[in-house]
């Protein structure tokens, strides 16, 4: 029986975030503005059932990374992406240096825009919420 699962935490002041159509072939990004309050999440779908002998066992139905910024501030190239029928891909980076250099880094491949919202007040810059999904990714760490 496997002991019980260990990870590394990841705590950064900063970071940075990139969106871009996945058919430009650029593999860095391109910078989308100012964002804050970014959230990244992991949804793992799970069936368990009992087997022969009384072994249970769990199959993965499905997983989805989900993006959302509750704070962003970038003019209408994010709104075009939205509308483009295009996938959409996500780079989420966090470095630190300070003494020892830390970083922790996910990409989202072939994703979709779920929600882009844009708000005007007067005497204020457009702020926006911006929210994408994706079946695949990758994370590095060190």
């Amino acid at each position: 029986m496997p002991g019980i699962a260990t990870g590394e935490v990841y705590s950064f002041a900063e970071g940075k975030l990139y969106l871009y159509a996945s058919a430009s072939g650029n593999t860095s990004g391109s910078g989308i503005g100012f964002a804050q309050n970014a959230s990244l999440r992991f949804v793992y779908g799970r069936y368990e059932f009992r087997g022969v002998g009384k072994v249970y066992r769990r199959v993965v139905t499905g997983q989805r990374a989900e993006l959302a910024i509750e704070t962003l501030l970038a003019d209408l190239t994010l709104f075009r992406l939205a509308n483009a029928s295009a996938a959409v891909n996500a780079k989420f980076e966090a470095l630190i240096s300070s003494g020892v250099t830390q970083s922790a880094q996910w990409i989202l491949y072939s994703g979709a825009v779920s929600e882009a919202n844009f708000q005007q007040q007067q005497g204020d810059v457009m702020r926006g919420r911006y929210a994408m999904f994706a079946n695949e990714w990758s994370a590095f760490g060190n």
